[in-house]
């Protein structure tokens, strides 16, 4: 009998996703956005240069046990940065906040 646990964190999926990237020799800087659940927005995570797959996972897994209890995910160090995605629609609204404002004439 073979059993399979087809459940898969937002982790295990970049994990896999940046060990392909890494054996295709992608260029560098990589940007990954994916939902955190625990965040229940999307994020976004930059990695800046090639390192290798273990020390990738190192570093994601230490971001995210020190940002699971936290509102925002935002985390930064040598190697990845995280970082909450922001929507369209939030972006759009400080553009056209801006184009509004008193001696803007567009």
């Amino acid at each position: 009998m073979t059993s399979r646990n087809l459940n898969k964190t937002w982790r295990d999926i970049v994990f896999e996703q940046y060990e392909a990237d890494h054996a295709a020799d992608v260029p560098f800087p990589i940007h990954y956005m994916i939902y955190g659940d625990q965040w229940k927005t999307d994020i976004i995570i930059d990695i800046p240069n090639k390192i290798g797959v273990p020390v990738f996972r190192q570093a994601l897994l230490h971001a995210a046990s020190t940002r699971r209890l936290e509102k925002d995910p935002t985390y930064e160090d040598d190697l990845i940065k995280i970082r909450p995605r922001i929507p369209p629609s939030k972006n759009d609204a400080h553009s056209q906040d801006d184009a509004a404002a008193p001696g803007n004439s567009g």
